[in-house]
């Protein structure tokens, strides 16, 4: 099984069960509210399988802020409702389980899979994928691309090696791994990451066109350097659309595995 079978089976999953629960809401008197508060933790699930730990944490802040706008009217007295600090904690632990820790381990399911699929697929230096195990994954989809029309687009990240020059082993892997884990961190589950042999740093972004994937490498290049402290000119970035430069990325992915 692969991620994206494991995400949806999951996100099915989940759906059966909360909407199995959902209908405790309409005994022994129908609640809309308490329905509506199930039905947001199926999107707080939904935000932390396909976006790991940081989608699910935007979710569950989300779900959160909508029950209490739904119960306002608990709040328009001088004190509280009994029973609306109970209801609050118990769905705020809910989302936040669900989207924070589940996302976590959504995260850690996905490069377990991986690791399954390949011994030889995470990079020991940045734990992100190798730059064969990238490369094969842009090769499919150049193949997705070419048969079904399934639009991605390729970042590439190019670090400048002043960044690691002079360091030591333990040292430069540290740096390396820093500048992947902020990566990574910023992006969906279902986005891809592996670093080439160069150095450079290659992200995959499925379902995505050329100018949406310039915003998020314009993002993360001024992220990685405000995290790790780089100088202005020690990342570049190279975008490409499978729209407009499909065969840019075809002549290219020949050179990621030697870069």
């Amino acid at each position: 099984m692969d991620y994206s079978r494991f995400e949806r089976l999951t996100i099915a999953l989940g759906a059966v069960a909360i909407m199995a629960t959902a209908t405790f809401s309409l005994y022994p008197a129908p609640d809309a509210v308490e329905l509506v508060a199930q039905l947001l933790l199926l999107a707080v699930l939904v935000g932390a399988v396909r976006w790991g730990r940081r989608g699910g944490t935007f979710t569950a802040v989300v779900a959160t802020v909508a029950y209490i706008l739904m119960r306002i009217n608990w709040l328009g007295g001088l004190s509280l409702a009994p029973g609306f600090t109970r209801l609050l904690l118990i769905r705020a632990a809910t989302y936040a389980l669900v989207g924070i820790a589940g996302g976590e381990a959504c995260t850690r399911v996905k490069y377990l899979f991986a690791r399954a699929q390949d011994d030889l697929a995470i990079d020991p230096s940045s734990r992100v994928y190798t730059a064969d195990f990238i490369t094969r994954m842009v090769r499919m989809a150049v193949v997705s691309f070419r048969r079904y029309g399934a639009p991605f687009s390729v970042i590439v990240l190019e670090i400048d090696g002043s960044v690691t020059a002079g360091l030591r082993g333990a040292k430069s892997e540290s740096v390396v791994r820093t500048m992947a884990s902020y990566l990574r961190s910023e992006l969906r589950l279902v986005d891809d990451i592996g670093r080439l042999r160069s150095g450079s740093f290659l992200v995959l972004l499925p379902q995505t066109g050329r100018g949406e994937a310039e915003g998020v490498g314009a993002r993360l290049a001024s992220g990685l350097r405000d995290s790790v402290g780089l100088a202005d000119g020690a990342v570049r970035t190279q975008v490409f659309g499978a729209l407009e430069d499909i065969s840019e990325i075809e002549a290219l992915s020949a050179e990621f595995t030697t870069g």
